[in-house]
């Protein structure tokens, strides 16, 4: 039986790139709101002005690039919409993403010393980000 690798364990201020569909090809968005939330499940938060929002609710086929301290991995599969709003973080929307498939992106002769990650400008900022992680934290439990 074929085992599918599982997504890598994660920082919380990692940037994922999240690429979705329309009728012109993929689109990619950075996102600063990602939680691991299992092997194969990773929970996001996307504005309600996203364009990308619109493509997954349309298409759900997705993917998920990750770029870490010592990885660097594609996930595809397919993202829904889980909570609209997101509770605790009403400003945004609480989007699923099952991964289906998980490509490992490093070589034989490649190593990622760091990967992207987010900070903030201003402390209104960092406080609406932390609510944003707490809010996906209670989404997954």
């Amino acid at each position: 039986m074929d085992h599918p690798r599982p997504l890598p364990h994660f920082p919380r201020d990692l940037v994922a790139i999240l690429a979705t569909l329309d009728p012109e090809g993929p689109a990619a968005i950075p996102v600063s709101a990602v939680l691991r939330a299992g092997d194969r499940r990773v929970l996001l938060a996307l504005a309600h002005r996203r364009g990308s929002l619109t493509r997954l609710r349309e298409d759900p086929r997705t993917a998920l690039t990750l770029v870490g301290t010592g990885f660097a991995v594609t996930a595809r599969g397919s993202a829904s919409v889980i909570a609209d709003p997101l509770p605790g973080a009403e400003f945004v929307v609480g989007v699923e993403f099952l991964a289906h498939r998980v490509d490992d992106a490093i070589g034989l002769t490649t190593l990622v010393h760091h990967g992207i990650a987010w900070g903030w400008k201003d402390a209104a900022s960092a406080r609406r980000h932390r609510a944003v992680l707490g809010a996906l934290r209670e989404l997954a439990s």
